[in-house]
């Protein structure tokens, strides 16, 4: 941490140092959001485009490995 930084807290939240980018556009899309995933730390079910993505992730590093 840096010298004389002061963390701020609120409600007993201590307020991160630095906040990443998908943290902001969360917060700013729903707070509510924000609060459960980032605060409470409740997972989100993962969207079927991630599922399809990393299947076919799979598959094409599986042929990567065959064609060797």
């Amino acid at each position: 941490m840096w010298k004389g930084l002061r963390m701020i807290s609120i409600n007993g939240y201590e307020l991160p140092a630095h906040v990443s980018y998908s943290s902001m556009t969360t917060f700013l899309d729903c707070g509510h959001l924000y609060f459960l995933t980032r605060v409470v730390g409740l997972e989100e079910p993962p969207a079927w485009w991630f599922i399809g993505g990393s299947a076919v992730h799979e598959a094409t590093e599986e042929y990567d490995k065959q064609s060797v």
